[in-house]
């Protein structure tokens, strides 16, 4: 078991005043068999009214409306977490069988696929096994550049270009192991080291979900935080909304994890 304490930042920084800003905040750990979050403390500015919700894969959001004209809008979050990466997250199939499917962000394209038949056969492996094997030659096959890929990139798309980032890694993953109807999870959050927040994946297997993280190309361990999870990047996004104005937007993010 590890003890952590994080801290995250995300900034809307927008070239011209704007108003009637309606947002939806998807930013925030929460407590699971697998970790305990406690201490948290939540400054979002400026907001005139805020509610708390979970969303329909379990994520903790805040939604909330700024009615004031601003050119600045910001989330602070910060807390601790316990991690015990040996206790089991539990499930049942008819609940983990959502996540057998594509999304358009993971859908298998012509060079997925190719490079799916090219694995030499693994039906006799478990599901989880099945999935570290195809983690590990995806490692082998493609390499961390950012800048190449952005939000919208598809699996298909980052995987023709054999360059990315941690989303992209977890998409091709995805799009591998839903080839081989393993219900597989999308999940961001938070490790030591990361100036942003990262994605990794959970695998379904014996009923329960275990995670790896297939851009460092392996099992993860207790200094993993989860924020959220879903079928793809877009079930975890940080922040959606909508707001009256013009001109350009720029955001920053800054997530700290530090290991007591």
């Amino acid at each position: 078991m590890k003890c952590l304490n994080y801290s995250y930042h995300m900034q809307l920084l927008f070239e011209n005043p704007v108003c009637s800003h309606h947002f939806k905040l998807r930013c925030f750990p929460s407590s699971d068999a697998r970790q305990k979050i406690y201490d948290e403390n939540i400054q979002i500015y400026p907001v005139h009214f805020r509610s708390t919700q979970n969303d329909s894969f379990g994520n903790l959001c805040i939604y909330g409306t700024v009615n004031q004209f601003h050119e600045r809008f910001s989330v602070d979050v910060e807390g601790s977490a316990e991690i015990d990466n040996d206790a089991k997250l539990f499930d049942d199939m008819s609940n983990a069988a959502l996540f057998k499917y594509e999304t358009p962000l993971t859908k298998a394209g012509q060079e997925i696929r190719e490079f799916h038949r090219s694995f030499e056969p693994i039906n006799y492996m478990t599901k989880f096994e099945r999935a570290l094997y195809m983690m590990n030659k995806l490692y082998d096959e493609f390499w961390y550049k950012p800048g190449v890929t952005g939000v919208s990139t598809t699996a298909e798309e980052a995987f023709e270009l054999r360059r990315g980032v941690c989303q992209d890694y977890a998409h091709i993953l995805l799009a591998l192991c839903r080839l081989e109807r393993i219900p597989c999870k999308y999940i961001a959050g938070m490790i030591p080291g990361e100036g942003a927040t990262h994605a990794w994946i959970a695998v379904y297997d014996a009923g329960i979900w275990i995670m790896i993280d297939p851009t460092h190309n392996k099992i993860c361990n207790d200094t993993y935080i989860k924020i959220s999870s879903g079928r793809d990047a877009k079930d975890c996004a940080i922040n959606q909304g909508v707001f009256t104005g013009t001109g350009r937007q720029t955001q920053e993010i800054k997530a700290v994890v530090e290991v007591l």
